[in-house]
């Protein structure tokens, strides 16, 4: 597991997949990692994520101060000085109509494209709740497995190049579909970086106290692939009150 100088490029959000990434690169396999964070303006979670980014290296330095070095300075980017691609675009369009896929996947694979880039790092796990394995259904039929000296990780292979599934995560290695969230967590745990990892940041809309809301889809993620200790109390009522909340609100509407 000795270090090279080969850089790796890694879409990194100050989140709980991401981070543990990043952590695993140059902590563990003594790698140089180059983070990308794109800024979606439209986000409230944004601050917190950046905010979490920088306690993630502080608490890392203090692990190991050669760390620094590791960990080269995040390229931010804004979506809207992304160009726009018309394939792209329509080939996302396409896939949604297969699978619900975010609609963070297109202006990714728009950056990668722009900037040449053909080997980053994209974070999805695998979900123990499998309506949240979207982007997997989509690609597993055609994914390489390869392996490295600093892990393994999953590519699209030659036999899907003229899909539209190509056009959106052809320029993506995939590092961690074989681990869930509580993979990562038991990982982290044995090789004492589970600290670290408490400081990502999860949530879409925190609140006015800068908690979790409980009620995004990021929230409900955590509460049940096993990390549910990670919600405060009032965070988890939300949890369980707000689908109950969204049926009531929809059957006024329709009444109306």
């Amino acid at each position: 597991m000795s270090g090279t100088k080969k850089i790796i490029n890694l879409f990194w959000t100050g989140g709980w997949d991401s981070t543990f990434r990043l952590i695993h690169l140059v902590l563990i396999y003594k790698k140089v990692v180059q983070p990308y964070y794109i800024i979606d303006s439209g986000r409230n979670s944004v601050l917190q994520e950046i905010r979490a980014m920088v306690k993630i290296k502080n608490a890392l330095f203090e692990k190991d101060i050669k760390i620094k070095s590791r960990i080269l300075p995040t390229i931010f980017k804004e979506i809207k000085e992304i160009n726009e691609n018309k394939t792209i675009a329509q080939s996302y369009t396409d896939l949604h109509v297969e699978e619900s896929i975010a609609i963070q996947y297109e202006w990714l694979a728009r950056y990668c494209h722009e900037e040449g880039i053909s080997n980053m790092e994209l974070c999805n796990e695998t979900a123990i709740y499998d309506a949240d394995n979207q982007t997997r259904r989509l690609l597993d039929k055609d994914l390489d497995r390869i392996a490295t000296n600093y892990g393994t990780h999953y590519k699209l292979n030659a036999r899907a190049r003229e899909k539209n599934i190509y056009k959106i995560y052809g320029n993506f290695h995939f590092p961690v579909f074989d681990y869930t969230k509580l993979d990562m967590y038991k990982i982290s745990k044995k090789h004492g970086f589970d600290d670290v990892l408490k400081h990502t940041w999860f949530c879409l809309m925190p609140t006015s106290q800068l908690k979790p809301c409980g009620k995004c889809k990021p929230c409900r993620v955590v509460y049940r692939e096993g990390l549910k200790w990670r919600l405060p109390i009032t965070s988890k009522i939300r949890y369980f009150i707000w689908p109950t909340l969204r049926k009531i609100a929809h059957l006024l509407y329709i009444k109306r």
